[in-house]
């Protein structure tokens, strides 16, 4: 099991307020312990937050434990000493953590260094901390993103001080740790210097400081330490960054400036040659929208995600899907009577019951369409989806649910819910027989006697009618869309292609998600339910009013594009 620590930074800052924002739908994992140091504002629904007063007391994956270190009366925007002393004691007491092997990786949020100085006018900036805390000599400050990678070989220091300070020795050091530290993330990595001085000083014209780094990296290469370099910098970034794995820059804003530029909230800071794991966002405390509700939490969650990969460097990350997809979602979806469909669910339970469900459970609830009208009749509502982005844009709507970051095969609480709902075909996603079955077990426990579980179940008719062979092309003037749909009819799958092109600045960036659905036959769905406790109560078209269970369960897949099965505890 792995601990991973986040720091929340200055109480008058944003960083509270993006980590509440960042853990609040934040996918858990089994093998990690998420413990945050500091300030947090609390939301009624997402994770559980545990509050505990020491790391000792984090001991479960299945929630997300504070350490409490504020300030009440620090006003938000408002940097100042004692704002300053308390962003110290959170770096302090987790530095404690750190070295006493309690914690594994360490993400932190932004602090202002003029407010820390007021008592530690020694104080530098987080790197620099750390190092000094764990006894470590030597530090890299290193950026990772999308479209390049990069290095420093000095972190804030003065421009007319680098020169100062990188001699040969200096040089050698650093560069070894480079390549060490990269080479455990990247399998023999490609790394390039960038030229210190105007077109790499040209052999001497302005500055000597090139030849210099010239001569130690070919002496590295002697011991099969291979960084190329040093090259011009005004023209490498637009002909030859794409080539290499990692660029060093000599000084901070050299290498920065291209970096934050192209990179935005996608950039996460690490600290190479630490004894533990730090990342960090690539942006500052930003004093001036603090409170206001509005700062992303996007980069520290491409920080949080960066130390777990750091943490388990042989799992391969994919990309989560519905995770570029849920900003278009509701648009794609707008086609849907969602009304109508709550009417019908709300109709189907009415005829059994006489009455409203008490408590209602959706899984795999998207944006919560379905949830969000139900809540608004007056019904109490837990929706719950596997996706953090789905749910951040259903906690903005109107009449929201409960909601929680959960997969749809997740153990439920039981005998707790009289209805659960897995609507718009989320079933078609369980690619393996035994996961409906689990799925089916699951909900069979949660619910109450008699309570009721309907889902709906998309049809090979469907399929064939509206999806194979599909093409839908998207075009906005920052944005391109591509969707392609295909079923194969021979192993009975569908397979949606999503393409993203959006532009973040100057460049467009390219995301791809891949989604497959298994089309199931109703009579192979109706022997999984036919193995459970459950009894099939009825099968339903919208539309019409028959009970289609006492029609030919043959004949459906090919009469009907989707079916909603009724199924009773």
């Amino acid at each position: 099991m792995k601990r991973i620590a986040i720091t929340t930074g200055d109480p008058a800052g944003i960083g509270f307020e993006i980590t509440s924002k960042a853990i609040r739908f934040l996918e858990l994992k089994n093998n990690i312990i998420y413990i945050v140091y500091g300030k947090l504002k609390r939301f009624k629904d997402g994770n559980e937050i545990c509050e505990i007063d020491n790391i000792s007391k984090a001991i479960s994956p299945d929630k997300i434990y504070w350490i409490e270190i504020n300030n009440k009366n620090i006003k938000i925007g408002k940097p100042s000493k004692e704002s300053g002393k308390i962003a110290y004691e959170i770096l302090q007491l987790c530095a404690e953590d750190l070295n006493s092997k309690q914690l594994d990786a360490v993400v932190t949020c932004p602090v202002s260094k003029e407010a820390i100085h007021h008592i530690h006018p020694e104080f530098i900036g987080h790197t620099e901390f750390f190092a000094k805390k764990s006894g470590t000599k030597d530090v890299i400050m290193s950026f990772w993103g999308p479209y390049f990678n990069l290095a420093l070989l000095t972190t804030h220091l003065a421009v007319s001080d680098v020169p100062k300070v990188l001699n040969k020795k200096v040089l050698k050091i650093k560069f070894k740790l480079i390549y060490e530290e990269v080479s455990k993330i990247i399998k023999s990595p490609k790394i390039v210097m960038l030229g210190i001085n105007p077109h790499a000083g040209e052999d001497g014209a302005f500055g000597s400081e090139d030849i210099l780094v010239k001569s130690v990296l070919d002496e590295l290469s002697k011991e099969n330490i291979n960084i190329d370099g040093p090259f011009p910098a005004d023209t490498f970034f637009s002909r030859k960054a794409t080539e290499y794995d990692l660029i060093i820059s000599a000084f901070h804003d050299q290498g920065l400036i291209p970096f934050k530029m192209i990179s935005s909230d996608a950039g996460v800071n690490v600290t190479l040659g630490l004894p533990f794991i730090r990342t960090s966002v690539d942006h500052g405390t930003a004093f001036d929208i603090a409170g206001k509700g509005i700062a992303s939490e996007k980069s520290l969650l491409q920080a949080i995600r960066f130390a777990e990969k750091l943490l388990f460097p042989s799992k391969k990350l994919q990309v989560r899907n519905y995770s570029i997809f849920a900003k278009y979602y509701d648009k794609y979806m707008s086609h849907v009577n969602y009304y109508k469909w709550v009417n019908f669910i709300l109709n189907r339970f009415n005829k059994s019951h006489k009455e409203n469900p008490r408590k209602i459970l959706e899984l795999a609830c998207g944006t919560a369409n379905i949830s969000c009208r139900l809540v608004k009749k007056g019904l109490k509502v837990d929706a719950s989806d596997i996706s953090e982005e789905m749910l951040k844009i259903a906690s903005q709507k109107p009449f929201c649910p409960n909601l929680l970051q959960r997969d749809m095969t997740t153990k439920l609480p039981k005998q707790t819910y009289d209805l659960v709902l897995l609507l718009f075909d989320s079933i078609n996603y369980l690619m393996e027989k035994e996961k409906i079955i689990k799925l089916l077990n699951n909900i069979y426990i949660s619910l109450v006697k008699k309570g009721l579980f309907i889902f709906d179940l998309t049809t090979q008719k469907n399929c064939e009618r509206n999806f194979n062979g599909f093409i839908n092309l998207e075009d906005k003037k920052d944005e391109y869309f591509v969707h392609q749909s295909d079923f194969n009819p021979a192993d009975s799958i569908q397979t949606t292609h999503l393409t993203f092109f959006v532009k973040k600045g100057f460049l467009f960036s390219r995301t791809d998600e891949i989604h497959k659905q298994k089309i199931y036959k109703v009579e192979e769905i109706t022997e999984l339910i036919n193995s459970t406790n459950f009894k099939l109560k009825g099968i339903y078209s919208i539309g019409f009013k028959e009970n289609l269970l006492t029609r030919d369960l043959h004949t459906l897949d090919k009469n009907f594009t989707r079916l909603f099965f009724v199924l009773e505890k």
